[in-house]
């Protein structure tokens, strides 16, 4: 902790602009798909919940595959 008077070095966080920004961009899409799957019985909103996850979970496996092969091919 830096005294009183003592200067002191700020480190900004890299890529805090990218990552605010897609944070601001998510929130807005699932504030969007939000207001449109409360309006389904609660039913569906469970099938719909699921049936995002998965989707989601697929996506990320698929892509950190991509990712690990090409860093596979570049060694």
């Amino acid at each position: 902790m830096a005294k009183k008077g003592e200067n002191v070095d700020i480190q900004i966080l890299e890529g805090f602009g990218r990552t605010a920004k897609f944070r601001k961009k998510w929130l807005k899409t699932w504030a969007y798909l939000g207001g449109r799957i409360v309006r389904f019985p609660e039913y569906m909103q469970t099938i719909i919940l699921e049936d995002v996850n998965t989707a989601i979970k697929n996506r990320i496996a698929t892509m950190e595959m991509i990712i690990e092969a090409e860093k596979r091919r570049k060694h």
